[in-house]
């Protein structure tokens, strides 16, 4: 073989090579995207028009109503004399971006909150989830209800990938320590370790107490129900570390009785609220 047919084999065995590994690319890309399940309207939907952004994840529509984003916290906005929190007027700003090329919206009602706000999951006019743009970005965190959600799958890929990459409010850790930091009211993420469950029969709920001054409460009403919280599993969490999200309530005044309780109470009603870490 002379010195030209060497070069021949080896440019012919080169783009084999390359031609190889841009295929196996190809369907390595293809089997994850098709893994990850499009964040997009499912089922029925109500065209509105929506009249100014209240916050990152509450709007207010032309029709009167108050929409609040059902499956999606972002950080708060300055209110009440109360400071912004951070990325808070970040997540007001960018849905008013997504929000501007079109008057109208798409959404699907799923209730109503204790304030009187109508719970709903919105929609850009083609179909794109606005809770799953804002927390492929980072603006805002899951929230588990206790009722079926058909987006709960993709918005929580959609979260692991802004975790992952350490996007918006994933930049710094914001999972609290139950022990070691100081506790506010309002919406967290927690970790710890549970240290007991119990459920009283003069109570309406399973509490889970945790190594810090947390207790979490469960409603019995909620367990092995349609909110798929199975009660082994959750006994089966003494002694493990879990993270877990909601509302943190100060219970201090409480406390100025003679029973004593844990000072912060938070309410989980999915079990996909809790995570073991474990």
């Amino acid at each position: 073989m002379v010195f030209s047919d060497f070069i021949g084999c080896t440019k012919k065995a080169f783009h084999v090579v390359v031609s190889a590994f841009f295929y196996i690319c190809m369907f390595s890309f293809a089997l994850t995207a098709s893994a990850i399940e499009p964040c997009g309207l499912k089922g029925a939907s109500e065209t509105v028009k929506w009249d100014f952004v209240a916050d990152g994840d509450t709007l207010w529509l032309k029709d009167g109503r108050k929409i609040r984003f059902a499956s999606i916290n972002t950080p708060e906005i300055a209110h009440e004399q109360k400071a912004a929190e951070p990325l808070g007027d970040k997540a007001s700003l960018v849905l008013k971006q997504l929000l501007s090329d079109s008057q109208k919206i798409r959404i699907q009602v799923v209730g109503k909150d204790h304030y009187g706000r109508v719970l709903a999951h919105p929609f850009l006019m083609g179909g794109q989830s606005i809770e799953s743009l804002l927390i492929e970005k980072g603006l805002g965190y899951q929230l588990f209800s206790e009722d079926s959600d058909p987006y709960r799958n993709c918005l929580t890929l959609q979260e692991a990938e802004a975790r992952k990459g350490k996007r918006g409010v994933w930049s710094k850790n914001p999972v609290l320590d139950v022990r070691a930091d100081r506790l506010k009211p309002g919406f967290r993420i927690l970790s710890g370790k549970v240290v007991k469950v119990s459920s009283p029969k003069k109570s309406g709920f399973l509490w889970m107490e945790m190594d810090g001054p947390v207790v979490i409460r469960v409603p019995k009403s909620f367990i092995d129900t349609k909110s798929f919280i199975d009660t082994e599993w959750l006994r089966n969490l003494v002694g493990q570390r879990i993270e877990f999200r909601g509302w943190l309530v100060d219970r201090r005044e409480k406390n100025k009785g003679g029973q004593r309780y844990k000072r912060w109470i938070i309410g989980i009603y999915s079990q996909d609220g809790i995570r073991k870490l474990d």
